[in-house]
């Protein structure tokens, strides 16, 4: 092998790694913010629907459902925090 054609492997495998470095940098920042974008709103949606469960506003109390009373209320949150997921 010439002196020459070892240089030329050398420069390839040093900008491959950090051509391949940049692009795991990359997707991985990509990945958590996506995930980390999924959480919040799974967690949005979540305390959204305790909200909706236990307004006291009057789009509720005109509603045919009865009026929930502070034991089934007591009930219903011990149950939503003692599932696990």
């Amino acid at each position: 092998m010439k002196n020459k054609e070892t240089n030329f492997l050398l420069y390839g495998l040093f900008i491959g790694g950090i051509l391949g470095t940049g692009l795991v940098i990359y997707l991985g920042s990509r990945f958590i913010n996506k995930t980390n974008k999924n959480l919040r709103e799974r967690r949005h949606k979540f305390f959204e629907g305790i909200d909706d469960i236990f307004d006291e506003s009057q789009n509720y109390r005109n509603a045919e459902d009865p009026h929930l009373d502070k034991e089934t209320e007591e009930e219903i949150i011990d149950e939503l925090f003692s599932r696990t997921n």
